[in-house]
C-alpha cells in the first residue's frame, strides 16, 4: 500500500467510525419515536448519567463552584471562607432511619451546617421535600451525597430543589447517604425538609407482609450446590400475584420454577421473576401495569408437596440482587416541621 492509500484509508477510519455512530442515534431516536413506552426511561437514564458526569465523575459540587467563587473574589484564604469549607465535615449529624424532619434556620452572623445522614441498601427508595419562602433569596446549597462503606469521601449526586414537591430516588449502591444544607456567607435562611426511606416497589403478593416472607437471598439449596436467588413469600393458594412494575410479561413452564413469569421493566430496567405460580392471569408478552395481576401463588416446579408461596427474585446485569430492600414497606413522607410562608 503507497502512502497516500495508506492516508485514505486513515482518513476513512474516523468517518466511518462517525457515521456509524450516526446510524446508531437515528436508530434509536426513530425506536424512541415508536415505542413511547421507552421514553421516559430513556430519558431518566440520560439525565442520571448526566449528573453521575457532573457531581461523581468530574467530582464537582455546588459547594465546591461556590469556594471557587470565593477565591476569585479574594476571599479563598480567608477565616471566614476555610470556617464555612469546613462546616459539613463539623457539624454533628444527626442519623437517622425511617423518616426524619427538620424546621432550618441560619443566622446571618453565624457559619454552620446541618447535616442528616441514613444508612442504606440497594433497591431502597429515598424521598424527600424541600420549602422555602419565597421571600428568602439568599442561596441555601442543599444536595444529596453518597459514600461507599469502605470510603472516606463524599460524592455529590443532585442538588435539592426547594420546590415544595416531593423527590424520589431509588438506591443503586449500598452505604451512607447524607443531606446537606449550607447556607451562603453571611446569609439568615429559613427552610423545611422533611424526608423517608423504604422499598421502591409494591410487594408482589396481594395482603402480604413483611412477617410473610422467608427463604432468604444467597441461603444453600440443594445442599450447597446452588444458592438462593430470591426471597419466598409465603400465601394461600390463588392469592393474586401483581405486577411491580409497567413492562412486559414472559411466561415460562417447567423446570424449578414450574409456572413462571419474567417481567421485563423496559430500557435499562430490572427484569423480576415470579416462580412457583398456581396459574397465569395475563397471556405470554402481554403489557401489563404495575399493580395488575398476573397471576396466582401455588407451588408448581420443585415446590411441589411443599407449602404454597411465590419465589420472587430481581436480575440485573451483574447478575440476582436481593429483593428485600426493594419490597420493604414504601417511603411515607412526614408532614414537614413548620409551614414556612412568607411571614414566618
Amino acid at each position: 500500500m503507497n502512502d497516500a492509500s495508506s492516508a485514505r484509508t486513515t482518513v476513512q477510519r474516523p468517518r466511518r467510525r462517525l457515521g456509524l455512530l450516526l446510524c446508531l442515534l437515528a436508530a434509536l431516536i426513530a425506536m424512541l419515536a415508536v415505542r413511547a413506552d421507552l421514553r421516559r426511561p430513556a430519558a431518566a437514564f440520560v439525565s442520571a448519567r448526566i449528573a453521575h458526569l457532573v457531581y461523581e465523575t468530574a467530582g464537582l459540587s455546588p459547594r465546591t463552584i461556590y469556594g471557587w467563587r470565593l477565591t476569585i473574589a479574594g476571599l479563598g484564604d480567608s477565616t471566614l471562607a476555610r470556617r464555612w469549607r469546613a462546616a459539613p465535615e463539623q457539624a454533628t449529624p444527626t442519623r437517622w432511619r425511617r423518616q426524619e424532619r427538620a424546621h432550618l434556620t441560619f443566622a446571618a452572623d453565624t457559619v454552620s451546617a446541618r447535616v442528616f445522614v441514613v444508612r442504606l441498601a440497594r433497591g431502597e427508595a429515598l424521598r424527600w421535600q424541600l420549602r422555602r419562602p419565597s421571600d428568602d433569596t439568599p442561596v441555601l446549597y442543599a444536595t444529596l451525597e453518597y459514600r461507599a462503606e469502605a470510603a472516606d469521601t463524599w460524592q455529590t449526586l443532585a442538588r435539592l430543589s426547594a420546590d415544595d414537591q416531593p423527590h424520589r430516588r431509588v438506591i443503586e449502591h449500598a452505604g451512607d447517604y447524607r443531606f446537606v444544607f449550607q447556607p451562603e456567607l453571611l446569609a439568615a435562611v429559613r427552610a423545611d425538609w422533611a424526608a423517608a426511606a423504604g422499598g421502591s416497589i409494591p410487594m408482589p403478593v396481594k395482603g402480604a407482609r413483611s412477617r410473610d416472607i422467608g427463604g432468604g437471598f444467597g441461603v444453600p439449596r440443594d445442599g450447597g450446590a446452588r444458592r438462593h436467588e430470591g426471597v419466598d413469600i409465603f400465601a394461600g393458594r390463588g392469592t393474586p400475584v401483581v405486577a411491580v412494575v409497567d413492562g412486559r410479561v414472559s411466561r415460562r413452564t417447567g423446570g424449578l420454577g414450574g409456572e413462571a413469569i419474567f417481567l421485563s421493566g423496559g430500557f435499562g430496567q430490572p427484569s423480576y421473576y415470579y416462580a412457583h405460580l398456581d396459574r397465569f392471569a395475563v397471556a405470554d408478552g402481554a403489557r401489563v401495569e404495575r399493580g395488575e395481576v398476573i397471576g396466582y401463588v401455588g407451588n408448581s416446579g420443585n415446590a411441589a408437596g411443599g407449602p404454597t408461596h411465590l419465589h420472587f427474585g430481581i436480575y440485573a446485569g451483574g447478575g440476582a440482587i436481593d429483593p428485600a430492600a426493594f419490597i420493604r414497606p414504601m417511603p411515607r413522607l412526614p408532614a414537614l416541621a413548620n409551614r414556612t410562608t412568607d411571614n414566618g
